[in-house]
């Protein structure tokens, strides 16, 4: 309906644009671009009575604020919108096959751009497709030329090879992400890796991996990874090793009862 109400306007809209936005400032859901839409349009009518409306959806409610909006970054032309727009809406609609296929075909034909592959690991990750959008995800990681980049790629790669359910590739991911933020420096990228984000990041990957080789019954590849986890959590901040603690402890738990699990691989 947002959608529909941007590029189809009347003058008689508004009372409809203040019930869209009262749903979307409501549902409070990760798609925040229709809340920001729909409040652009309210905005946009310069009605005082709305702005604590607009305030509660935390919009700026400016109408000078809304025509700038919409000039530089909506409109009325829908030609003008990304595929990954229409791809959300699907998803959002329970069109999710749709939505997949769509991914897909715009994957194969994907040349080497970082930021057209980010988005298509991001999006497939979203419908759950984890062995697509880990293919989006590995060309990406051939294409980065610092370490916070290759870094950061590939702790991300780690996590959908994971939940795709290829352990040993995760664990092959997550060797890149330790060698470039403890290798060899090649630029100033990473400098202070574990004192920020990034550490902690790369440090749960490990932890969640070390708990999925364990419960899976792959004992060497659950002992290895939690080693370097180890080695991970007494590197990085103490804040972000104390947010990590339970699962540290539930994945310690885990590669300790290997020892007495009947059924695991021991080499």
């Amino acid at each position: 309906m947002v959608r529909a109400a941007q590029y189809d306007r009347g003058d008689g809209d508004l009372p409809l644009l203040r019930l869209l936005l009262e749903r979307e400032a409501a549902e409070r859901t990760e798609w925040y671009e229709e809340r920001w839409i729909a409040a652009m349009l309210v905005a946009l009518h310069g009605e005082e009575a709305d702005l604590p409306l607009l305030r509660a959806a935390h919009a700026p409610g400016a109408r000078d604020w809304a025509l700038r909006a919409d000039a530089e970054k909506y409109g009325r032309d829908p030609e003008t919108e990304s595929a990954f727009t229409w791809i959300e809406l699907a998803r959002r609609q329970g069109r999710t096959e749709h939505a997949r296929v769509a991914l897909i075909r715009m994957l194969d034909g994907a040349g080497p751009d970082p930021g057209h592959l980010g988005a298509l690991s991001g999006a497939l990750e979203r419908l759950g497709d984890h062995a697509q959008a880990a293919r989006a995800q590995s060309a990406l990681l051939a294409l980065q030329d610092t370490d916070r980049d290759r870094a950061c790629a590939a702790y991300v790669l780690a996590r959908l090879e994971r939940h795709k359910g290829d352990l040993p590739a995760a664990g092959r991911a997550l060797e890149q992400s330790r060698a470039a933020v403890t290798g060899p420096a090649k630029d100033g990228t990473v400098a202070q890796w574990h004192r920020r984000g990034l550490g902690r990041l790369i440090t749960e990957q490990h932890l969640e991996l070390a708990l999925a080789a364990a419960e899976s019954g792959d004992a060497p590849l659950a002992r290895e990874t939690m080693r370097h986890a180890k080695s991970l959590l007494s590197t990085i901040g103490k804040g972000f090793a104390k947010s990590l603690s339970g699962l540290s402890t539930r994945a310690k738990w885990a590669v300790a009862g290997l020892d007495r699990a009947p059924g695991t691989r021991a080499d």
